[in-house]
């Protein structure tokens, strides 16, 4: 719980400087006189000033402001200084400072990917550890072992790119080429069929719902179930399966193939346990799965140690290659992020997806314990959001402001003060409804009955 937490407030804290940092360092160089540099809401923490500004910070680190001078905050402003205030800058200048929070963002995901660049990435090879029985991926032509070498004509290179990929292209009921290299070194093309998928399978799980992982599978015992049909039968852990029927198996997806068509029909099971070969009758529990049911045994099966070992690879970059790198993840998780924004706002893809605090911090504390480069990695994918999110045409966030500004720009004349402040309260209304809807979906996620 506490490297959680220390994980979500330095994160947060680092995201909303950097963001803020933006807006305060434009606004220094175009003339603007900045106010009060906070970081977080609430009651004040710690606050000093340096020069003509005020810096705090606040209680919850979850926003921040940069405040400057502008007549229309209703404070009187000496004459001397109303150069300096915002509303009396031009146009472009105006613009500049309101995109430079959301461009700050991007740079620090592109200067953090460059550096986990440098030191090598870290990956999983896109092969095929397992295929489930029945599913998209083996009706599609998927076989374990399998290397994507493209998709939709883009080349892939790690299994995270394969996800990014599947992902951008879920909810629009298409058929994605992809190109695979066999065990034996061919190459063949197959056809992946997304338009079966409901717009609740699309999330993080979407691989596993299309039934491929980079897990290899083994047919060693990691776990048996109590009072499951394996446990009945003396199935222990550390046995491994052999046979079904007088069947050998190939591998865990006989296993589940079988098992899964044989709901409380007898099966001859046989294993190996100590080099001993022993042998019994189960039958596979019934259970209800999308309306279907299946058999199970209650087992879970061991990973492949070596082949999982050679699934590992770590990918080293030049300098200038690095650089490339960071730029491309990062307009890739840009353009993602845009996608499947916009795939919710058509009903494509669900709003179940929108993740808040909890889910933040919760995946912050997991980066965390899974080392520097893993979170790292991971502030890299938020600072990208809040950068994405900033840039939302709604009155209260940074694109708002941003498409006034433009529109004095064009048009040569500002916006009426009513019509500011009637999108100012149309803003908050719309962002209060989606920081809602994120607190609840965190909550479901949380306790999902």
């Amino acid at each position: 719980m506490l490297i959680t937490l220390l994980a979500f407030v330095i994160a947060m804290g680092l995201l909303v400087s950097v963001h803020e940092y933006g807006h305060y360092r434009v606004a220094k160089s175009c003339g603007v006189k900045v106010l009060v540099f906070s970081i977080g809401f609430g009651k004040t923490l710690w606050q000093w000033q340096r020069g003509e500004t005020l810096w705090k910070i606040g209680m919850f680190p979850l926003g921040g402001y940069v405040s400057m001078l502008d007549e229309r905050e209703g404070e009187p402003i000496a004459a001397a200084e109303l150069h300096r205030a915002f509303n009396r800058r031009p146009p472009l200048a105006k613009m500049a400072i309101v995109i430079a929070g959301p461009l700050a963002n991007f740079l620090l995901a592109i200067l953090l990917y460059w550096g986990l660049s440098l030191s090598g990435v870290e990956a999983l090879k896109p092969v095929i550890g397992f295929v489930s029985p029945a599913s998209m991926a083996e009706k599609a032509g998927f076989t374990k072992g399998d290397e994507v070498i493209s998709l939709s004509g883009a080349p892939v290179f790690s299994w995270d790119e394969l996800q990014l990929g599947l992902l951008e292209h879920s909810g629009n009921a298409v058929t994605v080429p992809l190109q695979l290299r066999s065990i034996d070194g061919s190459a063949r093309d197959i056809a992946l069929d997304l338009s079966h998928l409901s717009k609740d399978e699309i999330d993080q799980q979407l691989l596993a719902r299309i039934g491929i992982s980079p897990v290899p599978l083994s047919l060693r015992i990691a776990q048996v179930m109590a009072k499951s049909a394996a446990d009945q039968a003396g199935i222990k852990v550390g046995d491994e399966l052999l046979a079904i029927n007088g069947v050998p198996l190939r591998g865990w997806g006989d296993v589940q193939a079988k098992v899964s068509a044989s709901a409380k029909q007898a099966l001859v099971m046989s294993w190996k346990r100590n080099g001993q070969v022993l042998e019994q009758t189960v039958f596979p529990q019934a259970v209800v799965e999308n309306g279907h049911t299946v058999g199970k045994l209650g087992l879970a099966p061991l990973a492949d140690e070596a082949a999982w070992k050679n699934q590992k690879i770590v990918r080293q970059f030049g300098l200038f290659e690095g650089l490339q790198y960071a730029v491309d993840k990062t307009w890739q998780g840009s353009r993602l992020t845009v996608v499947m924004f916009w795939k919710m706002l058509t009903g494509l893809v669900s709003v179940k997806q929108v993740s808040g605090p909890i889910t933040i911090a919760t995946y912050a504390g997991d980066s965390a314990r899974l080392g520097l480069n893993a979170f790292l990695e991971y502030l890299c994918i938020i600072s990208i959001s809040l950068g994405v999110l900033n840039l939302l045409p709604l009155p209260v966030l940074d694109g708002g402001h941003l498409m006034y500004h433009t529109v004095e720009f064009l048009t040569g004349r500002r916006l009426p003060l009513q019509a500011e402040e009637f999108g100012q309260r149309v803003g908050i209304a719309l962002l209060l409804g989606l920081m809602s809807l994120a607190l609840y979906n965190d909550i479901y996620r949380l306790f999902p009955s």
